[in-house]
């Protein structure tokens, strides 16, 4: 009978340990989830996977069954025969996803988070050609920056503000950083 007080005491000290523990626990997993990498690593990235990106919007470029619909560019899945590429390339670099603008652009969103209900922050790697067309969408024109460093963007609501923050890499490829503040 002597042990059943002390077994409880344990028990109810490690259900209190835990209820304590996993908040802290979800903090740190979120500030760690939910935090871009430095510039530095995308770039390093994107000189490790140069070839598969060049090769990516070659092929992009050259799909017959690629075209623009609603503002962006889509890719028949049933009739491209280009689609294992694409899989395989995207996997190789380790895209997030891929989102081609009618301009002529495209994205490779390797970092970042979002949902309905909070503000979006994406980074990664962005072509733009020299000779795309210039009616994009009003207010998403590319700013560029020296840095991609949240201290050094423009604050808004104390968070960076809303707008597609790019660093050339070379004349045509940025290293980018996509903010939609809710």
């Amino acid at each position: 009978m002597k042990r059943l007080p002390k077994i409880l005491l344990y028990s109810c000290l490690s259900l209190v340990g835990l209820c304590l523990l996993a908040p802290v626990s979800f903090r740190l997993w979120l500030k760690y989830e939910y935090q871009l990498p430095p510039e530095q690593r995308v770039r390093k990235e994107f000189e490790n996977n140069r070839a598969d990106y060049i090769q990516f919007v070659t092929l992009l470029q050259s799909d017959e069954f690629a075209h623009f619909i609603d503002g962006g560019r889509n890719i028949d899945g049933m009739q491209s025969r280009l689609m294992p590429e694409y899989r395989r390339l995207i996997r190789k670099i380790g895209a997030k996803n891929v989102l081609i603008g009618n301009d002529g652009s495209v994205e490779f969103a390797l970092y970042g988070f979002g949902c309905a209900i909070c503000s979006d922050s994406y980074m990664g790697v962005r072509y733009v050609p020299k000779d795309r067309r210039t009616d994009t969408q009003p207010g998403w024109e590319q700013i560029v920056v020296t840095s991609l460093d949240s201290a050094k963007l423009p604050q808004e609501h104390g968070g960076v503000a809303t707008g597609l923050y790019v660093v050339p890499i070379e004349p045509e490829w940025f290293i980018f950083r996509d903010e939609y503040q809710e």
